[in-house]
């Protein structure tokens, strides 16, 4: 153990569960939620944001994250854009702190949401995040956001890690 360390348990909660408010915008994409039309048509069902998903031209990415229970030891945020995630066809978790000005993320300071099928997380600028991860299992996920000059850069969790579970 090191000296100074202390030990966060986080417990993930379902995103509809919580006030995603302070980091950014939820959209529960299948449901009557204000900012999303819908279709129904014989052979389909389609869901759209009335709006842009995001406020800059996107890059769409794809990533594969662990599995949680994990532990969660560092995070990046970005200055430049606003960062979507989008669940496919399994949940994962995505962990959140606000902004500290230039201080790295405090342990004490992070949350996780459990994203479902149909649920979209908008990430505002300079939220910290770390990658999603999986429900017991890798799990895959799009993002979309507006590449930067240079890679991410991610910063330790100040008086982390934290231990993540669901």
């Amino acid at each position: 153990m090191r000296k100074g360390w202390i030990f966060v348990q986080l417990m993930a909660v379902p995103i509809r569960d919580f006030d995603f408010t302070s980091y950014g915008t939820y959209y529960r994409m299948p449901d009557a939620c204000e900012g999303v039309s819908h279709t129904l048509a014989a052979a389909y069902e389609d869901h759209m944001t009335r709006s842009p998903l995001i406020d800059t031209p996107a890059h769409l990415g794809l990533t594969f994250g662990a599995a949680a229970p994990c532990a969660v030891t560092s995070m990046e945020k970005h200055s430049h854009t606003q960062e979507a995630i989008l669940c496919m066809a399994e949940p994962v978790i995505l962990c959140v702190a606000a902004s500290n000005g230039g201080a790295p993320p405090r342990a004490y300071d992070l949350r996780a949401v459990i994203l479902y099928p149909g649920d979209v997380a908008v990430m505002d600028r300079e939220v910290w995040h770390d990658a999603c991860r999986g429900l017991g299992r890798r799990a895959g996920y799009y993002y979309l956001a507006t590449a930067g000059k240079q890679p991410a850069v991610w910063v330790d969790i100040q008086d982390g890690p934290v231990t993540l579970s669901y």
